[in-house]
């Protein structure tokens, strides 16, 4: 099935631009050199800080390869110089501009104590698979008074009152899709498409946190939350088909199932939901976090 599963359709759609161009803005880059860009995807947040700031350093971490990729591309389309570590490190210690790119976990940053004068998180904190780990590491690698920006739609309190069901209907539907490739195959007389059980994600699986939750987390790893937010950013019926065809979210709604099948299957019924509700957009929330390490 021809779908593109990375995350670049998804980054370039209004809403999730939105979103992210409303947590940078809240962020004060005027004593800023050095950025740390965790799960840095295709690289929005950062290209976002580089356009109201363009001497900013910046590292970007990603564990997928190929999103690393497409950050390079699209960093490279903006004229920002890419580097390695090691430029990155001197440009930040003179107020210059390098961006450096690597595969690596957010887990075990790969700066210096007291190095880094931002981090930054887009829409994957919720994705760490210990938090208090995380929050400590990123700690440890900002300077003090150096803050921790990042949103989240994986959280207590993303659903506004009435908007679950839209979200059941889209799941729904994604069955109805995927029986009917089943039924084709029959028709060919070939086997149904085959799911592996077994399989999670981790997006999805309990533990989601509240604001407060992030609030007492944050203060035991040493950080002062100096601002949160609730923004609601309606996802449009395009916004709903992009989202459901990125891999890293059709292998957890669609457990087991291929991924380029899954990815299709949510695509397809993203308009059918849409179209048997009558609606236009679905409202979602997005929490925004911002704190200091003190």
């Amino acid at each position: 099935m021809d779908v593109d599963t990375t995350y670049e359709p998804y980054s370039q759609d209004p809403g999730y631009i939105a979103a992210n161009k409303a947590l940078v803005e809240n962020i004060d880059l005027s004593d800023v050199n050095k950025v740390a860009d965790l799960a840095c995807g295709t690289g929005l947040l950062s290209q976002t800080m580089l356009k109201a700031k363009p001497s900013l350093a910046i590292c970007g971490v990603d564990l997928d390869d190929v999103q690393v990729g497409i950050a390079g591309r699209h960093f490279a389309d903006m004229g920002a110089t890419l580097g390695s570590l090691e430029e990155y490190r001197a440009a930040g210690a003179k107020g210059e501009n390098t961006v450096h790119l690597r595969v690596h976990s957010a887990m075990e940053l790969p700066f210096e104590d007291n190095e880094v004068d931002l981090v930054v998180m887009g829409n994957a904190i919720h994705l760490m698979p210990s938090k208090p780990d995380f929050l400590t590491e990123v700690a440890r690698v900002l300077r003090p008074g150096g803050r921790l920006a990042f949103n989240s739609v994986f959280y207590v309190g993303t659903f506004p009152p009435g908007s679950e069901a839209v979200f059941g209907e889209w799941m729904k539907e994604a069955a109805l899709v995927l029986a009917e490739l089943n039924a084709e195959r029959r028709e060919k007389g070939e086997a149904p498409i085959p799911r592996q059980r077994g399989k999670g994600g981790r997006a999805f699986s309990k533990g989601w946190l509240s604001e407060d939750d992030w609030r007492g987390m944050l203060a035991e790893a040493g950080f002062e939350t100096e601002y949160t937010n609730h923004r609601n950013v309606p996802i449009s019926r395009e916004g709903l088909a992009l989202v459901g065809a990125y891999g890293g979210l059709a292998e957890v709604l669609m457990s087991g199932y291929p991924v380029d099948v899954a990815s299709h299957c949510l695509m397809e019924a993203a308009g059918r939901a849409f179209d048997r509700l009558d609606i236009t957009e679905v409202p979602r929330n997005w929490l925004e976090v911002k704190a200091v390490r003190t």
